[in-house]
């Protein structure tokens, strides 16, 4: 196949406005650039990243009004709360929420660029959202090719106007090629002759190629995806339906015959389930609902093999059960009310058994707290279990009440809304004030995990400050040398990578930093914390 062909079968799946080629190539260029003088600050990602994204964004706006493309609200608020999400990375310092910010708002743009409207998102489905996803990133990879296809073919196609500005254009390219090897052999020469002219050309060439070839990587990948999506959000992601050519070339949609399943078979494998789980249920009913009793009288179990063991269990069935109601209820083919019924009561059991291993994974969860502190992995888990149970009870509202659409956008909000709301919650901020809290308030004395405390994030820092005084002695100096150690005073951080959370933990760290080094002693050092 002829790279003509190739181009046009391109432009045909993902037409580009003509007056739009050179913009998107210029936009792109100039994102790279602005990425790699953004992201090389020194430190973990922040207000840099932040601000590539909603570059991205106001360039992915500022193409659309420039192909006089009429731009769909609704997919400038996805690009709006994917702006949001990004910006939550200079807010929080905390790993997981950064992760979780640069996912929301991976998503949201994708979902923004897969179609020219974006009203399809409140009812679609998960597997569209999955699409859309991955199309969004196939096209970040790939749609900067097409791009350059689009050029190419531009450049093609220019008029015999600028016929001699092309010819003058080459003539000088042919003759720095004569010219380079002569400059090369005569400088050669001047450089053996003179030694002052020998060094001013070292200087002038003295170049550090790892430090170039960084910049050129980075700007390069950036400069590649920024071009990619730019084109993705003005010709949108979508795959067009599959079509086929008739025997006189009448082209026409192909649309696959959906397989169904009868009631008879859907009710019987959910039978099967629901008795699967049902005799999971009544085996493990001592381990799922025994508490505090049961790991006090089974010999070799501990809280940390009582609270893995539920949480592992919670995963499997959550996993087990949602994909299987989705596929169940699209399969199933004629629906009479006797039908309708039958697989409402079968699903329904199925869901409140997994819901009842939900509330027992949370109990276990929080017996694992109350022994031995709260963590991130427990905390992120604790409100992953949450989430589940009220995708659970959402599917039941409506899959089960034949509203099916409702599902995927339901799930997709409320997985942002969490995401959102663990940013406002603060979860290493709550971390340590329980666990500062759980070792003032326990009936005997417990220990606090100095080194976990002190490794959170810029996140805790102020809460463990103002905390120190209620903690002992030998608890409060290595707290104060660790707090010191990783967030001194006169800490220097690059504006580029500024985060709110790491500044207040600076200026926390300098506004107490008198009574800080007080609590070190005249040695500046500290025994290790006794067991309390």
């Amino acid at each position: 196949m002829s790279d003509d062909a190739v181009s046009g079968q391109a432009g045909g799946l993902y037409p580009l406005p003509p007056a739009s080629v050179a913009a998107v190539l210029v936009a792109g260029v100039i994102l790279g650039a602005a990425g790699d003088a953004l992201l090389r600050a020194a430190g973990p990602p922040g207000l840099n990243l932040s601000l590539w994204v909603a570059s991205v964004a106001i360039a992915a706006v500022a193409l659309h009004r420039r192909a006089a493309l009429a731009l769909d609200r609704e997919r400038a608020a996805w690009l709006v709360i994917g702006v949001a999400f990004a910006a939550g990375l200079a807010w929080r310092d905390a790993p997981p929420l950064k992760l979780l910010a640069l996912g929301g708002a991976t998503l949201t743009f994708a979902l923004a660029a897969h179609r020219p409207a974006a009203a399809w998102v409140r009812g679609a489905g998960v597997l569209r959202y999955a699409g859309a996803l991955a199309l969004g990133a196939l096209h970040g990879w790939t749609a900067a090719a097409l791009a350059l296809v689009d050029a190419a073919r531009s450049a093609s196609g220019i008029g015999t106007g600028r016929a001699a500005e092309g010819r003058t254009a080459a003539a000088v390219a042919r003759g720095l090629a004569i010219a380079a090897p002569l400059v090369a052999v005569f400088g050669a020469l001047f450089i053996s002759a003179d030694a002052v002219f020998a060094e001013l050309v070292a200087n002038a060439l003295r170049f550090d190629f790892q430090w170039l070839a960084s910049h050129i990587l980075l700007f390069s990948i950036l400069a590649w995806l920024s071009t990619g999506y730019l084109r993705g959000f003005l010709t949108g992601t979508d795959l067009p339906p599959l079509r086929v050519l008739l025997r006189d070339s009448a082209p026409f949609a192909f649309a696959p015959k959906r397989p169904t399943l009868g009631i008879t078979e859907v009710a019987t494998a959910l039978a099967a389930l629901d008795l699967l789980f049902l005799l999971f249920v009544l085996v493990q009913f001592r381990y799922l609902f025994g508490g505090h009793t049961l790991v006090l009288v089974t010999p070799g179990l501990t809280y940390a093999d009582y609270a893995r063991r539920g949480f592992f269990e919670l995963v499997f069935a959550a996993v087990l059960v949602v994909p299987v109601l989705l596929a169940a209820d699209w399969l199933l083919g004629r629906r009479t009310r006797r039908a309708a019924l039958v697989f409402r009561a079968l699903a329904g059991v199925q869901i409140g058994l997994v819901l009842a291993i939900t509330a027992s994974a949370l109990q276990r969860l929080r017996l694992y707290h109350a022994s031995y502190g709260l963590t991130e992995s427990r905390f992120y888990a604790m409100v992953l279990l949450i989430w589940i149970g009220a995708m659970l009870v959402w599917l039941a509202a409506t899959v089960l009440r034949d509203r099916r659409d409702s599902f995927a956008f339901g799930t997709l909000a409320s997985g942002l809304a969490t995401i959102a709301l663990l940013f406002v919650v603060n979860p290493d901020a709550v971390i340590a004030r329980a666990n500062v809290a759980r070792m003032a308030s326990a009936d005997a004395p417990v220990r606090f995990d100095v080194a976990y405390a002190t490794s959170l994030s810029a996140d805790a820092v102020p809460v463990l400050i103002d905390a120190l005084p209620a903690l002992p002695p030998d608890v409060q100096c290595p707290i104060a040398r660790r707090v010191l150690r990783r967030w001194p005073p006169d800490r220097d951080r690059a504006v580029r990578s500024w985060n709110w959370s790491a500044a207040r933990a600076s200026d926390a760290v300098r506004e107490h930093e008198a009574r800080l080094r007080s609590m070190l002693g005249p040695d500046q050092k500290c025994a290790a914390p006794a067991a309390r």
